[in-house]
C-alpha cells in the first residue's frame, strides 16, 4: 500500500499584487532580463504586475536602449521588454531618477511608461502583496 504525500493547495494568484522596483540599469547587462522575464510571467498568471524603475534602471525604458543592451545567448533585452507590456505588467519610473540622475525627458520613454514621484514608491508597496528587488 502506498502511502499518499500531502500536497499544499496551489495559491489562487487571482487579485494579487506585485510591485517589482528595479534599479540596474544597462551598466550590469545579466541583470537586466530575468524582473521583466519574471513579470511578464506573472501577469501571465493574472497577477496585478507593476515594475518600479528608479536609479539606473530608467535608462532600460528610454527609447532604442533595450535594443542596445546585449544578452549572453544572443539577442537583446527588448525582447523581454516587449513580452512584459504584452502581458499587461504596468511600467512606472521615478521622474526625480529620469531628471536628475538619467537625464530623461519624458517624450525620451518608451510608450506606456507612467513617471511618477518617489514617493509613489511607498503607496505601490503599502498596496501589494509581495515586493521584489533587482
Amino acid at each position: 500500500m502506498s502511502e499518499a504525500t500531502p500536497t499544499s493547495p496551489t495559491p489562487d494568484p487571482a487579485g494579487k499584487k506585485i510591485l517589482m522596483i528595479m534599479t540596474t540599469g544597462p551598466e550590469d547587462p545579466d541583470k537586466t532580463y530575468a524582473p521583466f522575464y519574471t513579470a511578464a510571467l506573472m501577469a501571465a498568471m493574472e497577477i496585478d504586475t507593476t515594475m518600479y524603475f528608479l536609479m539606473h534602471a530608467p535608462e532600460l525604458l528610454r527609447k532604442g536602449a533595450a535594443e542596445k543592451v546585449p544578452l549572453k545567448k544572443g539577442g537583446n533585452l527588448k525582447m523581454f521588454v516587449d513580452m512584459a507590456q504584452e502581458n499587461g505588467v504596468k511600467f512606472v519610473a521615478c521622474a526625480e531618477s529620469c531628471r536628475d540622475l538619467c537625464e530623461i525627458a519624458p517624450g525620451e520613454l518608451i510608450d506606456g511608461v507612467k513617471l511618477v514621484g518617489s514617493a509613489t514608491m511607498a503607496d505601490l508597496a503599502l498596496e501589494a502583496d509581495s515586493v521584489l528587488s533587482f
